[in-house]
């Protein structure tokens, strides 16, 4: 005859499920002992132990991702592997061996892509490359003018030849095929907000020296990031802080264009300087009876005509016009002006025009002389932002290339030729420059097959800085300003259904992030409304990532090895509310690496799992779990694919006081990679373990093990005599 008995253990106090201990004696000589001494009063609680149990002690465990249940009991026989241990790869397939050498002339052209494509060149490449580099000089040169005297603040000279010089660098350096560097509207309005207040207390320096140091900064300091290999530093920051940054731009950059577009030339000749976007629009907005109307009219007119050719030409390209992008609307509307400031002589009206831009005479002074290292102090801060968004940029405009034409993009191998052509574009007074991807867009619909075609862009520039500046006089300066305008209109376009779609996801953290950069760049400057997003974004990270997701584990109801997390709703609804928790055991599963920043976190919710058998429980609340049913201890550690010296050092600690508290612990599913049982092992944790410097394969080996020994207990107590 058997007994059967079963009992509610003590719930948790969670929102979760009920934990139910159901339970049935086991077999064989168990049963023999109750039928010659029954003990109906005593209700002796224990998992099953039965020979199917026993037949699963050696079976390897299964990797599951973390918060699914597992089994071992269905799990497959690992695959004998089709390589030998001698050969880890089958060469007869054609397949080479992991570490063998590479050659130098294989190495080559991986860090000179120039070498990759170059040997294949054909001349229906080049020819396709000359028109689209072309093509792009058309609507670029007038964007270099307007980004460096509008936005930056630095003679023309600075904007035309960082279109030119680091194009054509990049021909040799550069690993995506289509992208286009140059000045960018974002990176040269922080470049402005450095060398404006410089200008303003120190005259006597020279702009050009304060651009060549900028982009030295920002060329080493790329170059030193990809060769650390800091690529992935491109996935840390948030899409919705580059959403608030490229939105400050814009309005920023509207802002900035309307004295210019109004004519409003007192601010110029104030005591007082005005540097941040907030100061200049209340002295705006305090001086409307400044406006100079002619200057006004014609930026009006400007205006007008790059929006409403802009409207036609989408629309007849999405009517199946796709040659009506190549209409180059700023060239056109940079030609006319100039060509009406000559023939009415708009300088006559008080039309400030370009006039003539220096070129014979236009001296460089060496970026890497003693007397520059006051400006390196003055402007690294200023440097290293204008390089850190450019390579985030660029890289936008990388990744996007790459996901639209299947092309292997290295940000690493993109961070060190962003850092070469910066430096020597700072050497020649050039903008920093880097990829972006409208340009890099129109690069590719006009046919471009390689980087040459930015080259072909860079000669462009090169003949027209020789040739052509000449033409350029009459230029009107508020002319360039409206084309910034349009520009940083752009740059707000995407703003409002980034909004709208984080508002009805009820995403408040990333609203919060594009409201601290947005109200700052504005209030401020960009420079400080970027750290402040910076901070909160990193500042989340941390949070998110010293966050322990420990689980408690309980197994589901007729199965044998199959646990899941009992703090997850869903498994209590898939299981009807009912999981089964092993009497005196704590069954805790680590599912994340440890490191320094969540194994305090860890420890902590160790204690909660310890008195309510949850994480998710309030720690003001009673102890709902007796101290008694934690007296085994099961940590599977099958997602703990990494531990830190720091962690190991916590862990060693909670280990420690689980022994001195006479707590049994065993380790189970322990992973083998990373170092992770060689550092247990050599921080003495595994010897503090019940079974010494034993590592179990599942966590029903472990369960039978306490069957056993719960057996022999009660064996030697319903063995020992009676005491009357």
């Amino acid at each position: 005859m058997s007994t059967e008995s079963s009992r509610l253990l003590p719930q948790p106090q969670q929102g979760t499920a009920a934990s139910l201990r159901s339970m049935t004696s086991s077999q064989g000589n168990y049963d023999t002992l109750n039928t010659l001494n029954p003990v109906p009063s005593r209700t002796i609680t224990r998992a099953p132990f039965s020979s199917s149990s026993q037949m699963k002690l050696n079976e390897q465990p299964s990797s599951q991702p973390m918060g699914a249940s597992f089994s071992y009991k269905d799990s497959p026989a690992r695959p004998a592997s089709v390589f030998s241990e001698s050969s880890p790869f089958n060469t007869s397939n054609g397949l080479l061996e992991p570490n063998s050498a590479v050659t130098w002339e294989q190495r080559l052209p991986y860090y000179l892509p120039l070498l990759s494509w170059a040997p294949a060149y054909t001349v229906k490449s080049f020819l396709e490359d000359c028109v689209a580099g072309c093509s792009l000089a058309s609507f670029q040169i007038p964007l270099a003018l307007s980004y460096a005297t509008s936005v930056a603040h630095v003679p023309a000279l600075c904007g035309l030849y960082s279109l030119a010089i680091p194009a054509i660098i990049y021909v040799f350096v550069g690993s995506v095929p289509r992208m286009i560097v140059g000045p960018e509207s974002a990176i040269c309005l922080v470049i402005g907000q450095a060398v404006e207040p410089l200008l303003a207390h120190n005259p006597e320096l020279d702009p050009v020296d304060l651009v060549s140091v900028l982009s030295c900064i920002g060329g080493f300091y790329l170059l030193g990031a990809g060769l650390c290999r800091f690529g992935f530093l491109d996935n840390v920051l948030s899409r919705a802080l580059l959403r608030g940054f490229i939105s400050a731009v814009g309005l920023v950059m509207v802002i900035n264009s309307l004295y210019d577009e109004l004519g409003v030339y007192i601010m110029h000749d104030v005591p007082n300087h005005f540097h941040s976007p907030l100061e200049k629009m209340w002295f705006l907005l305090g001086h409307l009876d400044e406006i100079h109307v002619p200057s006004f009219l014609i930026s009006a007119v400007a205006l007008f005509v790059l929006v409403s050719s802009s409207l036609t030409k989408s629309k007849l390209i999405s009517k199946g016009y796709a040659n009506m992008i190549f209409v180059p609307e700023i060239l056109i509307v940079v030609i006319a002006s100039t060509f009406l400031s000559y023939h009415f002589d708009f300088k006559s009206y008080n039309v400030r025009v370009m006039g003539k831009i220096k070129t014979e005479g236009f001296t460089y002074k060496s970026p890497f002389t003693y007397d520059s290292i006051p400006l390196y102090k003055e402007l690294m801060s200023s440097g290293f932002l204008a390089a850190t968004l450019g390579f985030f940029e660029s890289t936008t405009a990388s990744k996007a290339l790459g996901s639209q034409y299947n092309l292997p993009i290295s940000s690493n191998r993109e961070l060190v030729a962003l850092g070469a052509i910066n430096i020597f574009g700072g050497i020649i007074g050039a903008l920093p420059a880097f990829g972006g991807y409208g340009r890099s867009r129109i690069n590719a619909l006009s046919g471009a097959q390689t980087t040459m075609s930015g080259g072909i862009m860079g000669v462009v520039a090169l003949l027209t800085i020789r040739y052509l500046l000449g033409y350029v006089y009459y230029l009107p300066v508020c002319v360039l300003s409206v084309i910034t305008t349009m520009i940083g209109c752009r740059l707000l376009e995407e703003a409002p259904s980034d909004i709208a779609f984080h508002w009805r996801a009820r995403g408040y953290s990333e609203l919060l992030t594009f409201l601290i950069t947005i109200v700052a760049s504005v209030i401020y400057s960009v420079e400080a409304g970027v750290a402040l997003g910076v901070a909160y974004s990193v500042i989340k990270v941390i949070q998110n990532s010293s966050r322990s997701r420990i689980q408690i584990l309980a197994r589901v109801p007729g199965t044998v090895g199959q646990f899941v997390n009992a703090d997850d709703p869903l498994s209590a609804e898939q299981n009807a509310g009912f999981l089964e928790e092993i009497e005196n055991c704590l069954i805790v599963k680590i599912a994340e690496p440890l490191t320094f920043s969540n194994t305090a976190d860890m420890k902590q919710r160790l204690i909660r799992l310890e008195k309510y058998g949850s994480t998710s429980q309030h720690p003001a609340a009673p102890r709902t779990r007796a101290e008694y049913m934690n007296r085994n201890i099961v940590f599977d550690l099958n997602g703990m694919t990494y531990l830190d010296s720091s962690a190991a050092q916590i862990l060693y600690e909670v280990l420690k006081g689980y022994k001195d508290n006479g707590n049994k612990v065993y380790f189970v599913r322990v992973p083998t990679k990373h170092g992770v049982r060689e550092r247990l092992v050599q921080s003495g944790i595994t010897a503090l373990l019940t079974d010494k410097n034993k590592f179990h394969g599942g966590i029903e080996e472990v369960l039978a093990i306490i069957d056993e020994e719960r057996f022999d207990e009660d064996v030697t107590s319903l063995t020992d005599p009676v005491t009357v």
